[in-house]
């Protein structure tokens, strides 16, 4: 399953389109999400590609520092 987010590091401490994690299925209605996972898009890196918007109901309000966040501006 595929997850982008934004959080208050995206524009300043990481990539302003937001991040990604690959997340697999689990079973029941509560899932752990490993934010140490979080990478950033292609297009963070090369703008002959296009990344999706993330959606505004995936822009946490809270500080994600964990993942990569590091890119060339």
């Amino acid at each position: 399953m595929f997850l982008p987010f934004t959080d208050l590091t995206s524009g300043i401490e990481s990539y302003g389109g937001g991040r990604y994690i690959d997340l697999k299925i689990q079973e029941g209605k509560i899932w752990t999400i490993d934010f140490n996972q979080a990478y950033n898009p292609y297009c963070a890196y090369n703008e002959k590609y296009s990344c999706p918007i993330v959606p505004e109901e995936n822009d946490l309000k809270v500080e994600i520092k964990a993942g990569v966040k590091a890119f060339k501006k």
